[in-house]
């Protein structure tokens, strides 16, 4: 799960990276915005995964992540 967890968080890095070059540019800023905001969204869905898969007790780090359609998708129905 580690390693895993350490993939996710090499994934974030680079999709920051990549965002903050883009955001960067007024242009792209501009023309892309709501695109932009979903390349963040994907970046915090792989932080949050990462401290899922870290936790002690996953199931309830699951529950307890911060970002609500993961909490929702990953809860017992």
């Amino acid at each position: 799960m580690a390693a895993l967890a350490a993939e996710l968080d090499a994934a974030y890095r680079q999709i920051e990276t990549l965002a903050v070059a883009l955001i960067s540019d007024p242009q792209v800023a501009a023309a892309h915005g709501i695109n932009l905001q979903s390349l963040d969204h994907v970046g915090q869905r792989c932080a949050v995964v990462a401290a899922i898969l870290r936790a002690d007790d996953q199931r309830s780090a699951a529950l307890a992540a911060p970002l609500e359609s993961i909490a929702a998708r990953l809860s017992p129905r």
